[in-house]
């Protein structure tokens, strides 16, 4: 008690010294409190974004890894047709192109898969085919004489392609013309609504405007048109579509329409060279009905003959898109690692286009985070030299008062104690104060420097879609926006808290350690006085 009642009053007899000691710690907290509270604005943005995020996933195959494999070396075996000392680091015979194909995962391996996921996950899927028009039905952008023309000349979307590079040996087909063909239409079925969400949802492009949506467990072979594509061909709710294979007119499906959509972003207006690529022809059903018509068709047992008049399946096929859905980081980093286990090929990878998204959200506020980190640490090393070089010249000046105590009989080690008694109230004082100051300013400064820094990476995206040729005043995330409209980046841009409980947690250990080091030397000092000399050479 007796040391604590000294030091104040030690400090009430110094009030200058004290105060600008005061005002330097003052602008550390503040400083300080700013730096801590930008970075912990970024850690809660993202914690509190990832914790309500459901989080999308999908299986793909690794084609890189596969290459990068198939790249090495055949140390031990070599090539029969090259010596022993013949460099055998790259060989384009190597690739086989099968193989890099991946082989197609079915709807059975990806539930297996499914097993990986925790409680509250799911998952949902979606297949499509093409099917051509039958009769007076035209796809929307097709006109009549356009028709006739293609159904003449048997070409309407049917054309051959040459294998790349004139491999003949390991593509597919060895190295022959293959057939390509797509239909009028494009089909797709959904597993559930959910499935569905990212357009006809909330913030969805589509809108159901007339009848209704299909029933997502039925097999009746129902579906859902655009509005378009309903008034080019002057149909309504409840009307059918015949529509057949595009590889063999005969195999024929009906399909009620149960409703008809409207899709805002739809871009019926631009060119495409086939009609199935525009919006306005995409025909929706529930998985069910597609698969029931994939089934049909491969019991149909139809072939059709290639430019090699070779004979070939014209069964539908049906492209598979599987995501699985988690509830948090943590049970996707869990699939991440558990899947494999239940037998999916290291070939093939687990990734997340959300979580990609999401980290490109972060960027500027990371890039801010960062520079507050070093603004902190610089803040602190010139604050703490700045405190120990004032405190060797209080001590020098107060060498006199630490001789007379210790000739009275005072300990070296007690006096020390009141030199940092001192310091730490002080510390602690302007501490306090700006650690208020700093939690006040912090939210406004923060996003005020995150506002600049978003406007910064603008900047530097539209300098460099200028430099590629495109419209300087359309961003980059506006030229790469996703089909509805919303920009494929959608940054960070604002945070609504960022002093708390742990920035001033690390606050008082940030006082604590500037009265540690500030008063360093001045213990040092005090503990090598000897008191006599100090009494005896004051002047």
């Amino acid at each position: 008690m007796f040391l604590f009642q000294n030091a104040l009053k030690s400090i009430t007899r110094n009030k200058l010294r004290n105060i600008l000691i005061g005002i330097i710690v003052l602008v550390i907290a503040v400083s300080a409190c700013t730096a801590l509270s930008i970075r912990q604005a970024a850690q809660t943005a993202k914690e509190d974004t990832l914790s309500q995020m459901t989080i999308t996933a999908q299986i793909s195959f690794d084609r890189t890894q596969a290459m990068e494999q198939m790249a090495q070396p055949d140390m031990e075996n070599g090539k029969p047709d090259q010596a022993p000392d013949a460099d055998t680091s790259f060989d384009r015979r190597n690739f086989d192109f099968d193989i890099l194909q991946g082989s197609s995962l079915t709807l059975e391996d990806y539930i297996q898969y499914a097993q990986a996921q925790s409680d509250g996950d799911s998952y949902y899927y979606s297949g499509a085919f093409s099917l051509d028009a039958t009769g007076d039905l035209l796809p929307y952008g097709t006109e009549e004489d356009d028709e006739e023309s293609d159904e003449s000349s048997e070409t309407s979307q049917d054309f051959s392609m040459q294998p790349p590079g004139g491999m003949e040996n390991g593509f597919p087909g060895g190295g022959e013309r293959f057939q390509v063909n797509t239909g009028d239409f494009a089909i797709t079925g959904y597993s559930s609504y959910d499935a569905m969400l990212s357009m006809f949802g909330e913030d969805g492009s589509y809108m159901i405007t007339d009848g209704e949506m299909f029933d997502e467990t039925s097999e009746e072979l129902t579906c859902i048109i655009s509005n378009e594509l309903a008034l080019y061909n002057n149909l309504s709710v409840g009307d059918t579509l015949t529509l057949c294979n595009p590889q063999c007119e005969d195999e024929t499906y009906t399909l009620t329409i149960s409703g008809i959509y409207t899709n805002s972003a739809s871009s019926s207006e631009e060119q495409n060279r086939f009609s199935m690529n525009d919006p306005a022809n995409n025909i929706y059903m529930n998985y069910t009905a597609l698969s029931d018509i994939a089934d049909a068709s491969s019991e149909a047992d139809n072939t059709t003959t290639d430019s090699s008049g070779e004979e070939q399946s014209a069964a539908l096929n049906i492209t598979l898109a599987f995501t699985y859905t988690f509830t948090n980081i943590e049970h996707y980093e869990q699939f991440e690692e558990q899947v494999y286990e239940l037998g999916l090929s290291e070939d093939y990878t687990v990734s997340s286009s959300d979580l990609t998204a999401f980290e490109n959200s972060l960027t500027p506020l990371e890039t801010l985070s960062t520079t507050a980190l070093w603004f902190f640490l610089i803040v602190l090393i010139v604050g703490g030299i700045i405190l120990v070089t004032l405190n060797i010249f209080n001590l020098r000046e107060r060498k006199y008062e630490v001789g007379v105590l210790t000739a009275i009989g005072m300990k070296k080690s007690r006096v020390a104690v009141q030199f940092v008694i001192e310091l730490f109230l002080v510390t602690f004082v302007s501490m306090m104060i700006g650690t208020a100051i700093g939690a006040a300013v912090s939210v406004p400064v923060t996003n005020t420097l995150l506002s600049g820094q978003i406007e910064k990476n603008e900047q530097s995206n539209a300098s460099v879609s200028e430099n590629f040729g495109f419209d300087p005043g359309q961003s980059a995330g506006e030229r790469m926006a996703r089909p509805d409209g919303s920009p494929a980046v959608s940054y960070v841009n604002s945070v609504s808290s960022a002093t708390n409980l742990t920035v001033i947690l690390q606050l008082v250990g940030v006082g604590i350690l500037l009265t540690i080091v500030s008063s360093l030397a001045a213990l040092i000092s005090i503990m090598r006085y000897e008191p006599l000399k100090i009494l005896s050479s004051r002047s």
